[in-house]
């Protein structure tokens, strides 16, 4: 196994709806999860004749993917754990409690520091935190079907000077990964997430070394909690056994097939709920391929339930 990283700099803001189903054009977040990726990848080699190579790419673990996660500068920044340790000497304090209930994310370079800080009674969050940039809002007026034309809000993350989102991949052929790249280069001009045709989640895309302190986390195998790095999904056979003595979080995943090809209209994929990325498992699995495609589709609408983990010790 080899491992690539890639850095998205983003030269537009990003349009990315919230994983809790509701409305989403009001509303977003700053990460793109991993399946997210998967199924815009799979637009883009749709166009060039790819879809099936990447498909089984994928579905033979040839390839896998982590969220698209934030960095800052030269630091990358992973999932904060999903995790419980009763620490009573912190019980009292509501401050801090409310503080680390908003941390999302954990420095790499704190990771190791930040398990162990959280047996002990004090814990740096200044150290921890990070600046990524900021939602802002903008309007937009929707002219067709309405008369007179209406205005609406789209929120939309703007990356901070330095900052953006990267993305981890293991690879096992070269061939692989040099498509990946081609598709990825490909999806920057395209743009990813919503309102693209606005212009929104067009991004440029630089490969960076991978640290040797997050190969280790995600070799990490004998670790104690197995840290899911991106959204993933169980097969049935295993989802019961996996889940038991887990810390773990289900996020909603929905959104509309974006294919010339499935239909006469604009249709939604089946919905279907998915294991979060920070979420701590005892053990590492595989996951499953999933088709969301109704009957009346041309052609199958797939859903990678497959990423990687990253070791965990308390």
């Amino acid at each position: 196994m080899e491992y690539s990283l890639y850095k998205l700099n983003f030269t537009t803001a990003l349009h990315m709806g919230k994983h809790s189903g509701g409305a989403s054009l009001d509303d977003g977040q700053m990460t793109i999860h991993a399946d997210t990726l998967f199924s815009a990848l799979c637009c883009e080699a749709a166009r060039v004749g790819q879809i099936d190579q990447l498909v089984k790419y994928f579905a033979d673990g040839t390839l896998t993917i982590s969220d698209a996660l934030p960095y800052a500068e030269e630091e990358l920044f992973l999932p904060k754990p999903i995790l419980f340790v009763g620490n009573k000497k912190r019980e009292g304090d509501a401050s801090l409690k409310k503080k680390l209930k908003s941390l999302e994310f954990i420095p790499l370079s704190s990771f190791r520091e930040y398990l162990k800080g959280l047996n002990q009674p004090e814990v740096n969050l200044d150290k921890l935190s990070g600046i990524f940039g900021h939602l802002t809002t903008i309007t937009r007026v929707a002219i067709k079907g309405n008369n007179p034309p209406l205005p609406y809000h789209v929120a939309a993350w703007k990356f901070a000077s330095g900052c953006g989102l990267y993305i981890i991949v293991r690879f096992e052929q070269d061939e692989a990964l040099d498509t990946f790249e081609t598709l990825l280069a490909n999806l920057g001009l395209s743009g990813i997430g919503g309102k693209q045709s606005s212009g929104l989640g067009k991004f440029k895309v630089q490969q960076s070394p991978v640290p040797a302190e997050l190969i280790e986390l995600i070799e990490e195998e004998p670790a104690e909690y197995q840290m899911l790095l991106g959204t993933a999904l169980p097969v049935d056979a295993e989802l019961d056994k996996i889940l038991q003595n887990g810390w773990y979080t289900v996020v909603r995943r929905g959104g509309f097939i974006r294919s010339e090809n499935y239909a006469p209209g604009q249709l939604k994929k089946r919905s279907i709920y998915m294991l979060a990325p920070g979420s701590c498992l005892p053990s590492r699995f595989k996951g499953g391929m999933y088709d969301l495609s109704d009957n009346g589709g041309a052609h199958p609408v797939w859903r990678c339930g497959r990423t990687l983990f990253a070791g965990v010790n308390l």
